[in-house]
């Protein structure tokens, strides 16, 4: 670690490492430093495999990790997902147990009412019930000194989450959220897309079913009203399309929204993705533009083309390189190792004992002797529980490469029509819109964010030969 702050300090220029698996052992963590040190022109060279990762040529290489780092967290998000799954079933609460109004009693394993807290979450849904909205219970009680859980002013969305809570009617709800990525991290509300678990009367309640439902009654209602009719917009949750929730606006943050043109004299229509804000109200987001689907695939074609072109041709060497780096990580020598010695030690305890029974050894002497021996004998026992783990990991990893020749392969080759496969194999999210470093907005602008966490820019060109009228556009790749 002070090697990494000495570069990224500028006292280092190159790293140079024997192999992959010398530099890091976890291949999270050998993608994210790779990546952080390229970023500050820090070259990390590993003689092995002979691969500099300040080259271009090694974005295949970190392609490839990236695949493995995913492969790996992925298998330690399914053992903890599995931990908790299980405790839900069993009626356990995950994640933050103590919602605002309880205390956890760590003893007993249960959420206990907090009396003072309790009688403010009744006054909340009381005044809820009774009419008025979260901004103005938010008001009310920052105007009485009341302060959240954490200290802070109440927000009317804190007021809206207090509302939407069934642990107030003593009821417990599982998965309410689930994790998209495990690389990402990012937290998805969960609309039925994976299983929830709902524990009836698990705790005391605070708030009785009646009021309760008055409230959601109410919730529903305005809820209604802020979401315009007939809108069907889940901005972050929707993957009906290949492009569905992967455009984001450059200006504003929202996600884009699938459009359809009218009817032509063919009988087509032009397909068009545009940003939710300016269709909600043409006030909001100015600078955004409409965009053509078959330009965006186009787009997308030609940067596949491109790397394809540029990376397939190393895909064997790398693919080895790889699987030398898990072969010598094997930590089967080590293993075998550990069990030599820990037959040894056994060895020696079943002298000893034979010693104490024939008193040629004096019992204070034997009693140290044999814990100390089997002290040994844990701490071997630890360090091939931890090498097994690691020979697990690798063979889960292992197990992977056949996966990742199969999207080198399918996904890898050049295109002649858009995939929605190899989009979404490669491309993490697309991003309408700029602003450059001088501040003028560029709404022309949009980059492919490729899962590897590289961008690629490209530019919106109006096709004038066609249509002076934006409909039909086309790309040219600013960088290459």
């Amino acid at each position: 670690m002070r090697m990494i702050d000495d570069s990224l300090n500028g006292k280092i220029d190159i790293i140079i490492t024997k192999s992959i698996s010398r530099f890091a052992r976890n291949v999270v963590d050998a993608l994210k430093y790779v990546r952080q040190l390229r970023n500050n022109k820090v070259d990390v060279y590993f003689e092995k495999e002979n691969i500099h990762t300040i080259e271009l040529d090694s974005e295949m290489f970190l392609t490839l990790y990236s695949a493995f780092a995913q492969a790996e967290s992925e298998s330690i998000s399914q053992n903890v997902k599995m931990g908790f799954r299980a405790k839900m079933k069993r009626g356990e609460p995950c994640g933050k147990a103590n919602p605002y109004g309880y205390d956890w009693n760590k003893e007993k394993q249960e959420l206990v009412i907090n009396e003072e807290q309790a009688e403010v979450v009744k006054m909340i849904f009381n005044w809820y019930v009774d009419g008025l909205g979260g901004r103005a219970i938010a008001k009310k009680l920052n105007s009485l000194k009341i302060f959240t859980l954490t200290g802070k002013k109440w927000e009317q969305s804190t007021i809206r989450h207090i509302i939407m809570n069934e642990k107030y009617i003593g009821d417990l709800c599982g998965q309410k959220y689930y994790t998209e990525s495990p690389i990402t991290h990012k937290h998805i509300r969960n609309f039925g897309e994976k299983d929830q678990y709902y524990v009836k009367e698990h705790h005391k309640a605070i708030i009785s079913r009646e009021v309760w439902d008055k409230a959601q009654k109410i919730l529903k209602k305005r809820n209604a009203k802020i979401i315009p009719k007939g809108s069907k917009h889940h901005s972050n949750y929707s993957k009906q399309y290949a492009f569905s929730s992967k455009i984001c606006c450059g200006f504003c943050g929202t996600t884009f929204v699938r459009r359809v043109g009218s009817k032509k004299k063919d009988g087509s229509r032009n397909v068009y993705w545009q940003c939710y804000q300016k269709i909600y109200d043409s006030k909001n987001c100015k600078d955004s533009v409409l965009i053509r689907e078959d330009a965006l695939e186009q787009a997308f074609i030609e940067i596949h083309n491109t790397i394809a072109e540029n990376k397939f041709k190393n895909k064997d060497k790398l693919l080895q390189a790889i699987k030398s780096a898990l072969e010598e990580n094997d930590c089967s020598k080590e293993i075998e190792k550990l069990n030599n010695q820990e037959e040894k030690i056994q060895h020696k305890l079943s002298k000893l004992v034979d010693m104490r029974l024939e008193n040629s050894i004096d019992k204070n002497l034997y009693l140290t002797k044999e814990s100390e021996l089997k002290t040994e004998l844990k701490n071997i026992e630890t360090k091939r529980n931890e090498l097994v783990e690691i020979r697990n990991q690798n063979k889960h990893i292992a197990d992977k490469i056949k996966e990742i020749e199969k999207v080198l392969n399918n996904h890898l080759r050049p295109l002649k029509e858009f995939s929605r496969d190899s989009f979404e194999a490669l491309i993490e999210k697309v991003i309408v819109g700029d602003v450059d470093d001088n501040g003028n907005k560029r709404p022309d602008v949009i980059r492919f964010i490729l899962k590897t966490g590289r961008e690629i820019p490209t530019k919106l060109v109006k096709d004038r030969k066609n249509d002076n009228s934006n409909k039909s556009v086309s790309f040219r790749e600013k960088e290459k």
